[in-house]
């Protein structure tokens, strides 16, 4: 084990010493493999693991030990978690996965250090019904001060209601500007149409600013500075010859949302439309065709063969077309910040968007932007102690217009989870493959057994 391997282990175990000092402490125990027939994994096994499993046969541990808030009807709360994972592949590791702080009070959360997102719509959607954002990285460390849900406006009687946030985070891995900030907010609400309909509209702002650049020098971080970040304004005047920062500085990422919700007697389903920009043209539509599409149904049968079904359509080809300053967006690219909409290598938005390979450890960018992909997802049981999981996608990337591509990939998965009281924790088992032009042919599975307790 290396020298800075040991020092993060100590640290790991110094904090979790300092939790162990809390009663009701829930812990999660998780031991497993992966393995395929190739150097690399399927994509459905790397895919959307927080980040969690490293592109080759492995074998892993994670642990974790958490307390969620106990005093829902309190004005304060707290909670924490602290998680890691090790692993044994090609290049070994130990890291953290989360580690945080939260305060709740009356309708707020803070929250300080880093935690994954909520896992949505079953964990069946491909991007977490956000093109820009899926669980597809490790989470970001920072600040997050968040709304706890959404709570209804006073003058809206019931029929409005409104969630925020507004978080500071800064991205640790290695990249081409190095300390590089990264600044969301968010705004979202829910109108109450009916007594079995909601309608969703609000939008995802992240702006990466700051840091120091090889190649453009150290960027401008004064508070007057954050200022033009986070509203993207900029003044007309160059940072480099070779960077026009008049529009907008800092490299801008948003996404739409526009989500109906419909609780029936004998179903629920979802219906979203999650839409990206980077400029003033997919701001104002000019990619219009751009977007995620999904449509999510719980059928509401508890333990039957088929609780869930998940659709989803991804099209990225457009990018506000080919004429003028406005076009050829490139998405999750960026001048300056080189390393793109990436985290420790990989893509922060929908797993899709394929990487380039890295250089001297540094991702620069994004490789494949331009894609149709297909995504059919279900869960169910199979009997009363075993549950399964299954994705069906299929992707199409089409290459830059000056480069173009026509390579096709088939990605299947199936998982089942085995919970029984006759051994003391429960299985996972797992299969995924690829087929196509775009990736290499593959076969792989899993094992994980994990073991849940409170002590």
């Amino acid at each position: 084990m290396t020298l800075t391997a040991l020092k993060k282990l100590q640290t790991t175990a110094l904090i979790y010493f300092v939790f162990l000092q809390v009663n009701s402490q829930n812990y999660v125990v998780e031991v497993g493999s992966n393995s395929s027939t190739k150097e690399t994994l399927p994509f459905m096994l790397t895919a959307n693991k927080f980040g969690a499993v490293p592109n080759n046969n492995n074998l892993s541990i994670y642990t974790s030990m958490l307390s969620d808030f106990k005093n829902p009807d309190s004005n304060f709360d707290f909670a924490y978690k602290a998680a890691f994972t090790g692993y044994i592949a090609d290049e070994n590791n130990i890291f953290i996965n989360e580690l945080f702080g939260r305060i709740g009070y009356k309708n707020w959360q803070l929250t300080a250090g880093s935690k994954n997102d909520e896992i949505l719509f079953e964990g069946l959607s491909i991007s977490n019904g956000n093109i820009i954002k899926s669980t597809n990285t490790r989470a970001f460390p920072g600040i997050n001060l968040t709304t706890k849900d959404y709570f209804i406006l006073p003058f809206a009687k019931n029929w409005l209601s409104v969630k925020m946030n507004y978080a500071e985070y800064f991205l640790n891995d290695k990249r081409a500007v190095d300390n590089t900030h990264l600044h969301h907010k968010s705004l979202f609400f829910k109108s109450k149409l009916s007594e079995k309909l909601n309608l969703i509209v609000g939008l995802d702002h992240y702006v990466m600013w700051g840091g120091t650049s090889e190649e453009y020098g150290k960027q401008p971080t004064s508070f007057k500075d954050y200022l033009k970040y986070i509203t993207g304004q900029g003044d007309g005047i160059k940072a480099n010859e070779n960077v026009n920062s008049s529009n907008a500085w800092g490299n801008h990422l948003g996404n739409y949302l526009v989500q109906f919700d419909y609780q029936g007697e004998n179903s629920n389903w979802s219906f979203y439309w999650s839409h990206l920009f980077e400029d003033r043209s997919g701001r104002e539509l000019a990619n219009y065709p751009d977007a995620l599409y999904g449509f999510f149904i719980d059928l509401k049968n508890p333990k039957n063969l088929v609780t869930h079904i998940i659709t989803e359509f991804q099209y990225t080809k457009h990018m506000s077309g080919t004429e003028g300053i406005s076009g050829y967006d490139n998405y999750f690219n960026n001048t300056i910040y080189t390393s793109g909409w990436t985290y420790f290598g990989s893509t922060i938005g929908s797993p899709f968007f394929t990487t380039k390979t890295p250089i001297d450890g540094i991702t620069h960018g994004i490789e494949q932007s331009r894609f149709t992909s297909l995504n059919i997802g279900f869960k169910g049981y199979l009997s009363e102690t075993i549950r399964y999981k299954t994705n069906l996608t299929y992707t199409k990337y089409a290459g830059w217009f000056s480069n173009p591509l026509n390579e096709s990939q088939f990605s299947p998965y199936f998982e089942i989870f085995i919970e029984t009281e006759k051994i003391p924790f429960d299985i996972s088992l797992g299969t995924a493959a690829d087929f196509g032009e775009f990736l290499p042919n593959n076969f792989g599975g899993f094992i994980k057994l994990t073991k849940k307790g409170i002590f």
